[in-house]
This record gives C-alpha cells, sequence and structure tokens, in this order.
C-alpha cells in the first residue's frame, strides 16, 4: 500500500546542521543575590548596611540584560 502523503523531494539529512543559538536558561546574579539577602538577614532587613550589595546585585542584572 503506498504512503499517504509524499514529500515533495526525496527524504535525506543535509550535510550542514541550522546555526541556531540555544536560549540560555541559567539563572544569572544568584551569587550577587544571595550575598544581598545574607546582609540583608544580618542586618534586620535594613537597606543602609548592605548598599555595596544591592548596587552589585543592580549592576550583575544590568550587565545580563
Amino acid at each position: 500500500r503506498p504512503p499517504a502523503l509524499r514529500p515533495p523531494r526525496t527524504l535525506a539529512l543535509a550535510d550542514k546542521v541550522a546555526n541556531r543559538r540555544e536560549q540560555g536558561t541559567e539563572a544569572t546574579c544568584i551569587t550577587e543575590m544571595s550575598v544581598m539577602m545574607a546582609c540583608w538577614k544580618q542586618n534586620d532587613f535594613n537597606d543602609t548596611p548592605c548598599a555595596e550589595e544591592i548596587r552589585m546585585f543592580y549592576d550583575c542584572v544590568t550587565k545580563a540584560e
């Protein structure tokens, strides 16, 4: 019994593969965020003593975007 659909050309593998870039699913700035949250926890969630950690986190987010 012949196939119901006929391909427009013969079925064969190509000599090359499409050059597609995979989307990065890896989370970024996790280390900076962890340091910032640890600082908040040590300082009862006060932003003033953690200003440097907050700035480092925001810098990392800006670079990642």
